[in-house]
């Protein structure tokens, strides 16, 4: 069946909304609310991260990062379809349903068919060809099908997995989440996706759809202000969605915020990452995902070099989901590959939350053997982006570590109350005191003298005093808890009732 984009409005519930074009515009969701608290696991009441945004003193200590591993099996999908002939496997959410337990992934892809007319997207001219959103599923998350949906040009690829296509010019970076929040079960899944519209120019910008199932989309009506290379994450802490966007800033990709508790209401744009005087001319954000880690929200940064063509991975990282910063030190914790291997020309980020898989989580990522500028300057037409997937240990991503004898401080919070637990790993002695907070000495019976030294490997090391068993009797109060060991690394503390 021959898609335009008449027809694709008339298969939505935009008609029957009869939703006016005043309605595409942003509009405000009102003051921003403070964060809710944190809903952490069964029986942990706080948890704390070691990230350098939680830390106010150190002493011979550093930043500790891990850098993701790629496994052997890599990549994981590659294009093989008719209808994955153009650029491959690019973008997209690798999610595990908490319905069905099943792997789930939302990619985009596209095929010729020229359309009338072309538009300059970033270096590249788009237009030649038909841009599809296509969805896979697995067991395991490694071996991947193409469920025979039939859904979109069933008559030009039978069997195909297409499950939206837009007549358009350009549709990019779909990122899905599945809402388990959402009390409308046709809202169960939903959907941001960037359009390119010449024949309505309220239709360019990052396009909002909900489903039921996950393959049958309406659009929404919501249009948010972008370019490409975009995504949306919802907190599961507090249900509020975050889209993060992108803008030119004084010529350079860049990194705006709007966030919305209905996905309807959004609040107007925010910067989030320009270049600043750490980067370099060619210094570009091209895309992020975000996620929580030990009661804090990480992100991975897509940065993009003009000098190199090629694109790697940071870490950032927030206190309140708004304010978003990169590490001091901005380490590549994901790189691009050697030459000729899957992802020698960029490591884009996945757009999804890495998944937890026994004691590792998987990173699922968008790995490109061609540089950015293949588009004009020919690359490897037998190699196209593929998905692929990198790992890291179960709550070992950032942390602080010490050399030699030294200590670390963590910023003031409020008390929970309950046992302490270290996540951390030490051949010599660790202790752990609680101060005061300002220019507070240590809390009378959780000194360094009165702390039970630790030892070994651990990510879940009972801490006790000689006369407390348990932080009780600090509860409600301000404190900050200090790590001291020679060589030490330490990733996370945990309350726990």
């Amino acid at each position: 069946m021959k898609s335009t984009r008449r027809t694709f409005l008339q298969n939505t519930s935009l008609l029957a909304a009869a939703l006016p074009l005043a309605n595409f515009n942003l509009t405000a969701a009102g003051e921003p609310a403070a964060p809710a608290a944190a809903v952490p696991a069964r029986g942990v009441l706080r948890e704390v991260l070691f990230s350098p945004g939680n830390i106010t003193e150190q002493k011979n200590c550093y930043d500790r990062f891990e850098l993701l591993k790629k496994p052997a099996g890599n990549p994981v999908m590659t294009a093989q379809m008719p209808w994955e002939g153009g650029g491959g496997i690019n973008w997209g959410s690798v999610i595990r349903s908490q319905v069905d337990g099943k792997f789930k992934f939302f990619y985009n892809t596209d095929f010729p068919g020229a359309q009338e007319g072309a538009v300059l997207v970033d270096n590249s001219m788009q237009g030649k060809n038909h841009c599809v959103v296509c969805y896979a599923e697995s067991d395991d998350g490694l071996t991947w099908r193409r469920p025979a949906l039939n859904l979109h040009f069933q008559d030009k690829f039978p069997g195909n997995n297409i499950i939206l296509t837009w007549a358009s010019y350009y549709n990019d970076a779909s990122t899905v989440i599945e809402d388990m929040i959402e009390r409308d079960p046709a809202r169960r899944y939903k959907m941001s996706m960037f359009h390119i519209d010449t024949k309505d120019n309220d239709l360019t910008g990052v396009c909002l759809f909900v489903s039921p199932d996950g393959l049958h989309w309406t659009f929404t009506g919501t249009v948010l202000p972008s370019q490409d290379a975009s995504s949306i994450w919802q907190d599961k802490r507090t249900g509020r969605y975050f889209a993060f966007l992108k803008e030119r800033h004084a010529g350079n990709r860049s990194r705006m915020l709007t966030y919305s508790d209905d996905f309807k209401n959004w609040t107007e744009p925010q910067w989030i990452f320009t270049p600043d005087h750490g980067d370099n001319e060619g210094t570009n954000f091209y895309n992020q995902s975000t996620f929580t880690l030990g009661g804090r929200t990480l992100g991975f940064l897509n940065l993009y070099d003009l000098s190199t063509q090629t694109t790697w991975v940071e870490l950032i990282e927030s206190g309140d989901n708004i304010n978003w910063r990169r590490m001091p030190s901005r380490p590549h914790l994901l790189s691009p590959g050697a030459p000729g291997t899957y992802d020698s020309g960029g490591a884009y980020v996945g757009l999804a939350e890495p998944i937890l898989v026994g004691e590792e989580y998987r990173y699922y990522y968008y790995a490109s053997a061609d540089r950015h500028d293949a588009a004009d300057t020919g690359g490897n037409p037998a190699q196209r982006p593929s998905l692929a997937y990198a790992t890291f240990r179960k709550d070992r991503l950032i942390g602080q570590q010490t050399e030699h004898d030294g200590y670390f401080v963590t910023l003031p919070f409020k008390c929970p109350g309950g046992r302490l637990f270290l996540n951390f790993v030490c051949r010599g002695e660790v202790t752990v005191t609680v101060k005061r907070p300002g220019y507070g000495t240590e809390y009378e019976g959780f000194t360094t003298a009165d702390s039970v030294p630790v030892t070994g490997d651990s990510q879940h090391q009972e801490i006790v005093w000689k006369n407390h068993a348990n932080l009780d009797a600090l509860k409600g109060k301000y404190i900050r808890l200090k790590i001291s060991g020679r060589n030490v690394v330490a990733y996370t503390a945990a309350f726990e009732a």
